[in-house]
């Protein structure tokens, strides 16, 4: 039987698959995708977002219909790993807040003020299930993209197309390079959570097409306004983007504010995300692991919320690439090998 509070609309998990995957990326993306395939970072995007539909697809089919809660209550070992990752990774994007907030809005005050009023609207977002989430999700889905369709629209006015010009097709390059980009895409695994649990209808083409032009259209405005050599330098290059962005007439300056309330609440959405899912994995499996759960992952993160921002930041600058392609690999094959294995032994059961 299914349980109401975990289940959500097509319409809210197509938004929370956006949301998520997008929100993750973006900030990333023309950097990462210059990276391994320098002359042809447009194509490498388009060959990332094709990967991320295909196996979107494979998602929605493996596992429609199938429950999260029933896949981890037989398989316990499998909710203690999604824990642990799902908290090291919460740890990255709360990094992401911290230092965002610290920087463009709040450089006086500490991780501790900064921390406390994310983790307690993270609480408060998680705890009424996924229905509950997905509404938030929902309601927050054009307040976090229209600002950034708005800068990149007014982006597109001085953008040099030579810059966006493919020069070279070494596939070797592009493979890699695509695969890299893939694998900012991670929280795409997000979506084993909660497929099973949409009620009228599948994962959508339409939004993954929406997903694909929104990375096209930061990657363009980025790329197109720096030039590739100043987007591998700058530390931030979307950010300078939109602060190089103005309005006609001079109405507004700071189009820049605009990039970060889009960043710091759509991480938000994903920092909030692995906090949930990671909890929801110890509460299907373990009938007292809840309170226990939510104790190390909210209360942990905001103890150690100044080594995060110190040691954390180290370890995370120095592995990076191992850090978002060892999401990509057990986030890509994990959940599928749970879940066929469900599927055959309930196969089995039947026979």
């Amino acid at each position: 039987m299914k349980n109401n509070s975990q289940m959500i609309t097509a319409r809210q998990g197509n938004r929370i698959m956006i949301l998520e995957i997008f929100s993750a990326a973006a900030m990333f993306l023309p950097q990462i995708a210059l990276q391994k395939s320098y002359h042809s970072g447009t194509v490498v995007v388009v060959m990332a977002s094709v990967m991320a539909g295909i196996y979107l697809w494979i998602v929605d089919h493996a596992a429609r219909g199938v429950s999260i809660e029933n896949v981890l209550k037989r398989y316990r070992f499998a909710a203690i790993i999604y824990y642990v990752r799902f908290l090291l990774n919460g740890a990255f994007f709360y990094l992401c807040i911290l230092y965002l907030t610290k920087k463009y809005l709040l450089p006086d005050k500490s991780t501790f003020f900064i921390g406390f009023p994310l983790l307690l609207l993270a609480y408060l977002m998680n705890q009424g299930g996924l229905t509950k989430r997905g509404r938030v999700m929902e309601g927050i889905f054009w307040f976090v993209l229209l600002p950034l369709i708005f800068v990149l629209i007014l982006s597109m006015a001085n953008l040099s197309w030579d810059e966006l010009a493919v020069r070279s097709w070494c596939g070797r390059e592009m493979l890699n390079g695509s695969i890299l980009v893939f694998a900012l895409m991670h929280p795409i695994e997000f979506v084993w959570f909660y497929r099973g649990d949409m009620k009228d209808g599948p994962i959508r083409m339409r939004s993954f097409a929406g997903l694909m032009i929104l990375f096209l259209g930061v990657f363009a405005s980025t790329v197109g306004s720096l030039g590739k050599k100043l987007t591998m330098v700058d530390p931030e290059p979307v950010m300078s983007m939109a602060q190089g962005v103005a309005m006609p007439g001079g109405i507004m300056a700071r189009l820049d504010l605009f990039l970060i309330a889009f960043w710091i609440v759509g991480v938000f959405c994903v920092f909030s995300g692995y906090l949930f899912y990671g909890n929801e994995s110890i509460k299907h499996a373990f009938s007292k692991g809840r309170i226990v759960g939510l104790s190390l992952s909210y209360g942990g993160i905001y103890v150690i919320s100044p080594w995060i921002m110190t040691t954390f930041a180290t370890w995370i600058r120095r592995y990076f690439f191992v850090f978002i392609y060892g999401n990509l690999v057990i986030g890509l094959f994990f959940p599928l090998i749970l879940f066929l294995m469900w599927r055959k032994e309930q196969k089995d059961e039947k026979i």
